[in-house]
């Protein structure tokens, strides 16, 4: 079937030729099997057209109505005035800037409301999208806070099995320092600090290991590890105190299980949020030992430095010692920097600590700030530190 029609002829407009543009588009007509089909529109001097391999269907431009509308107000319609029922659209916006209908001021007022339904859609699609990135980036913004909670919710039954799959793991790799003696001593000396960990339910287990490194580590749970490099370093009771007062504060502070958390997205974080943390049990379920998971970012590390100092000052233990072991922390990094610095190895995994001179100004600002005294602890340190270095 071959339709053609046009109800009149227009003369060419001041017989200007113009470039003839195809544009895809799709016709609605009883005439069409199944009501409609695709084809090529364009638009020359005397009619826009439609044509199809078996259709040919023209609107006098005497009789075209252009609008924009559609699913979306994405399309644009040309129409027959006399022939409502009978509707081409198409989606390329170009057409609006067809040098035919551009030439004829009749249909500028058309263009222009088409162009402003058009607007729309782009307006409304733009805040959509900036709605969207507003709430994506307001869910990073909370992410840590929601991290938080989450880790607060998460059973101790969980905590305690990651540390002990951590501790099995350090097991293979360190040479554990069997003295039950040194142990109760270290015990009773950092009684009135251990007493302000587990009253928030975490007892803490004592740990030595043979290891030069000038380092002690607290696993989730509440296993601490302190390796023979921190004593054997050390000037004190309250240095080494301060030590662990820091890394005690990762375990009630949750940081390697806010850490566990981090890692699975902010999706997974934000249905756990608003469900139930049982979500996360698989991510628990297959957290290994690795030692490398224990690393903790900038903000655990500041925070672990506040806490540790509060349980210091609560337990009377004088905090100062914290502030002289990072000063001896920073002389030992700085001679191992230099060596490194000197083999021309890359330093870049330093930026995600934070600046020992930042630690050791911050703390100094609150030993100034802290208020009350602190009880002395025994003058037995030199005598433990050559017991337990002699136990190679």
């Amino acid at each position: 079937m071959n339709i053609s029609q046009s109800t009149s002829i227009l003369q060419p407009l001041n017989h200007i030729i113009y470039p003839l543009r195809n544009y895809q588009a799709i016709i609605i007509h009883p005439d069409v099997p199944g009501g409609r089909c695709s084809g090529s529109l364009h638009i020359d001097t005397l009619a826009a057209v439609f044509s199809s391999d078996a259709f040919t269907y023209k609107i006098p431009l005497s009789a075209l109505n252009i609008s924009a509308g559609g699913a979306g107000n994405r399309f644009i319609f040309l129409k027959n005035e006399s022939q409502s029922q009978i509707s081409i659209y198409t989606s390329d916006k170009a057409i609006l800037k067809d040098p035919v209908l551009q030439s004829d001021s009749q249909f500028s007022p058309q263009i222009n409301e088409a162009r402003k339904t058009l607007g729309s859609l782009i307006t409304g699609s733009l805040l959509v999208v900036v709605l969207l990135l507003g709430l994506i980036g307001a869910l990073y913004l909370l992410k840590d806070k929601m991290v938080e909670g989450l880790a607060s919710r998460v059973p101790a039954s969980w905590e305690r099995a990651a540390g002990d799959k951590l501790f099995n793991a350090l097991s293979l790799q360190y040479k554990f320092i069997q003295n039950d003696s040194l142990k109760k001593e270290f015990m009773r000396v950092g009684a009135p600090l251990f007493k302000q960990v587990e009253k928030e339910g975490y007892p803490v287990s004592l740990y030595f290991v043979k290891d030069p490194s000038i380092n002690a580590f607290a696993l989730p749970g509440g296993k601490v590890i302190i390796q023979s490099g921190l004593i054997d370093n050390a000037k004190s009771w309250e240095e080494v105190m301060g030590v662990l007062g820091h890394e005690l504060a990762h375990v009630t502070r949750r940081h390697h299980i806010r850490g566990i958390i981090n890692n699975v997205g902010i999706y997974t974080i934000l249905a756990a949020t608003l469900g139930d943390v049982s979500a996360l049990a698989g991510t628990f379920a297959s957290f290994g030992g690795d030692l490398a998971s224990l690393s903790n970012s900038r903000t655990f590390e500041n925070e672990a430095d506040e806490t540790g100092w509060d349980y210091l000052v609560k337990a009377r233990i004088n905090p100062k010692g914290l502030i002289s072991f990072f000063e001896t922390l920073k002389k030992d990094n700085q001679s191992k920097m230099d060596t490194l610095v000197n083999k021309n190895v890359d330093l870049s995994f330093l930026s995600t600590h934070p600046n020992t001179d930042d630690r050791i100004a911050h703390l100094k600002k609150k030993q100034k700030e802290t208020k009350g005294s602190f009880n002395p602890l025994p003058d037995t340190f030199a005598d433990f530190k050559k017991k337990l270095l002699n136990k190679y």
